[in-house]
């Protein structure tokens, strides 16, 4: 076993793009691999490296600084440890390393180092002090040696037109962290360093990287895995203009600034994914499964001006929006109820504060909805998931159930789709409050349906919950070891990605 790692290890320094040489890296970072064996490990296999190298002894090996100061510290843990025989080589080899100038000892500082922050990339960009800022507020890690990725970077000017179509403060904004990562997220480009947007795609046979063709346009997956974004070249402008989700376009225009293989480029505006909108009416456009939601909520609000000031956003507050085929068989009896009961039902779909999932919830907790004197409680727990950008299979995906006070309990689907100041959560089934509205609507509230969102849009269940979408991304990518498609096989442009011309799903890791 020994052997083999050290054969393993020795890779890793030669060979650093192979297989063995990425497990041993991923083994170190992950603490997977104790620090006697690591100390061991390497010091085997510098030993042999310096055997063929005209080296000297430093003077005393607390003096070393910079770039080797980690292999200094080796030197420390491996004097600590009593190993026996074994240790004398191990400290012995460090030891003469250290004052080798080679790739080998860069390699193996890296390597073992912590990850940098990645804002630190545009920290000097005066244009970009609130991307910064948000990056900064998540602490995403990036090793800027292997990581191939690029950035779209929305000007402090765009940023401040986004937060304000939202109605937030970028204080409240970054009180959001499960937003604001699905902001960043979306702008991040996994596997790919674009350093010249109008390169030759030598991996796709010789092919502008960025479209010419508006309706034929250039796809990337994103560190979202429910949204892809697409790219063309003006014909006229001559500039690279980004069409998101929604629909809605952004242009590059300026950048290009390189930290390691991330590139970060500066666009106009804000891109908006499928997980976050300015209003209502653009998320109903997304997500038609809520369209007999949305039309009880417009009928409702004539009636109540709590539903009204919800809608308009100016308050935060949560909704719970039951799916079509939740809704159809009892559509009738709600559009025939009086309008009062119909208000009642539809406020009893909304709380009035943010609840993401999972931490605005408690399991056994009884939570107050906008029908005043009625609540409903909450089942919180987890399930098992697939990590979208490992294909892993996660325990702690959220499993959030709401029990209302008649009918049956109804299940979350879709978490966290912020529109403005409100957000919304998807569930299975409606909610009924123990009001004249259950004695209208009968037995239709105990049918104990199970229905999925199987209509045009759906969302991935391992999203959405944890803020760590764009750290995850970018940890792929450096890893190296997963498709991009595998980002983004639960989300809704799988045939977009599969028509081809996607520079990022094909080939994991490249530079243009």
């Amino acid at each position: 076993m020994y052997k083999e790692r050290t054969e393993a290890l020795e890779k890793y320094f030669t060979e650093p793009d192979s297989e063995e040489a990425q497990a041993v890296a991923r083994d170190i970072k992950e603490g997977v691999m104790k620090e006697q064996e690591t100390v061991g490990l390497v010091g085997a296999l510098l030993l042999s490296i310096a055997a063929n190298v005209v080296f000297t002894v430093p003077d005393t090996i607390l003096s070393i600084t910079g770039p080797l100061a980690p292999l200094r510290d080796l030197y420390m843990i491996c004097s600590t440890y009593a190993f026996g025989a074994e240790a004398t080589a191990t400290c012995l080899s460090v030891l003469l390393i250290l004052q080798l100038n080679a790739q080998h000892s860069q390699h193996a500082y890296r390597s073992l180092a912590a990850e940098d922050p990645l804002a630190q990339g545009l920290e000097k960009d005066a244009d970009n002090r609130l991307w910064v800022r948000m990056m900064q507020s998540l602490n995403i890690q990036a090793d800027e040696d292997a990581t191939y990725a690029t950035i779209f970077a929305p000007t402090d000017r765009a940023v401040n037109t986004f937060l304000f179509e939202m109605g937030l403060s970028f204080d409240q904004l970054l009180a959001r962290p499960v937003l604001v990562d699905q902001i960043l997220s979306y702008h991040t480009i996994p596997g790919a360093s674009i350093t010249n947007m109008y390169s030759k795609n030598s991996g796709d046979g010789n092919k502008d990287l960025i479209s010419n063709n508006e309706q034929q346009p250039t796809v990337m997956a994103t560190g979202d895995p429910n949204a892809a974004l697409q790219a063309y070249k003006s014909p006229i402008t001559g500039l690279v203009a980004l069409v998101d989700a929604q629909g809605n376009r952004a242009v590059v225009v300026g950048g290009g600034t390189k930290y390691g293989r991330v590139v970060f480029y500066d666009i106009s505006a804000v891109l908006m994914s499928s997980s976050y909108f300015f209003n209502f009416k653009d998320a109903f456009k997304t997500y038609p499964q809520w369209s007999a939601a949305g039309e009880l909520i417009s009928k409702a609000a004539l009636y109540s001006d709590t539903l009204a000031s919800s809608i308009i956003g100016s308050s935060e507050s949560t909704w719970l929006l039951p799916n079509n085929d939740a809704l159809k068989p009892i559509a009738a009896k709600l559009m025939a109820a009086p309008a009062g009961e119909l208000a009642q039902f539809m406020e009893y779909h909304v709380l009035p504060s943010l609840r993401a999932v999972p931490g605005g919830w408690q399991n056994g907790g009884k939570v107050d909805t906008k029908l005043p004197g009625h609540s409903i409680h909450s089942k919180l727990g987890t399930t098992t998931a697939t990590d979208p950008f490992t294909g892993a299979t996660v325990s702690d995906a959220p499993l959030l159930t709401l029990i209302p006070e008649v009918g049956i309990e109804a299940r979350a689907t879709i978490y966290n789709i912020y529109t403005g100041k409100s957000i919304i959560i998807a569930i299975n089934e409606p909610l009924t409050p123990n009001t004249g509205i259950a004695k209208l609507l009968g037995s239709a509230v105990n049918s104990g349906r199970r229905r999925s969102l199987l209509q045009r849009h759906r969302q991935s269940h391992a999203n959405n919950w944890a803020a760590q979408n764009t750290q995850r991304a970018i940890r792929a990518a450096a890893a190296g070891n997963i498709p991009v498609s595998a980002a983004t096989r639960a989300g809704v442009n799988n045939a977009q990605l599969a028509r081809g011309n996607c520079i990022n799903c094909l080939r994991w890791a490249n530079t243009w």
